[in-house]
């Protein structure tokens, strides 16, 4: 039975994250010499939960399942925030521009989508940190980021009315994302 890598994101409109996307090449500039595998900006995303390879039968029933959601709201409103480092700045893995949410829709979703992908055989990762991934760091050739590194980020309001399971097609040249399905909040 094939095995499809699949993830659950919240994707932004064409015309969202403006300013991020206006910054992004002097981010890239400020870290050159590291050796980041940068993302392209119309691949931006906030991954909600990663679900690794899933067998095909289950794609099917995993969407009817999140299409069942029913929701008290309609959007999911976030604010850009700074830009960051995961774990942290010793020894990044990721670059992401950090969100701030107004209110606590997303935690919500999170917590729904956490206990439905159990019924698939699919254990929840750590703690949601709302963030969009701008790159990835080589691991073997990672290294300190200098602590004076800073880059202010204008907080840009992003807001979301949906959300989608998403199948990732890794590549040489990057990932290819497809959205399987949509969801929207409102029905």
């Amino acid at each position: 039975m094939p095995k499809f890598r699949l993830f659950i994101s919240l994707n932004p409109e064409s015309g969202d994250l403006v300013h991020l996307k206006d910054v992004f090449p002097e981010i890239k500039k400020d870290l050159e010499s590291y050796p980041v595998k940068w993302i392209e900006p119309d691949k931006f995303h906030m991954t909600l939960r990663f679900l690794g390879d899933v067998d095909e039968q289950n794609i099917e029933p995993l969407a009817c399942t999140l299409d069942r959601l029913k929701f008290d709201f309609e959007l999911i409103e976030f604010s850009t925030d700074k830009i960051g480092f995961f774990p942290d700045n010793r020894y990044p893995n990721v670059i992401y521009a950090g969100l701030l949410e107004k209110g606590s829709s997303a935690e919500q979703l999170v917590s729904f989508i956490d206990r439905i992908i159990l019924n698939f055989g699919v254990k929840p990762e750590k703690r949601f940190v709302p963030h969009i991934t701008l790159g990835r760091f080589s691991r073997d050739k990672r290294k300190k980021i200098e602590p004076e590194f800073s880059f202010p980020l204008k907080p840009e309001n992003v807001i979301f009315r949906s959300f989608s399971l998403m199948k990732s097609s890794l590549r040489p040249e990057g990932p290819v994302y497809e959205e399987l399905y949509k969801f929207n909040f409102l029905k």
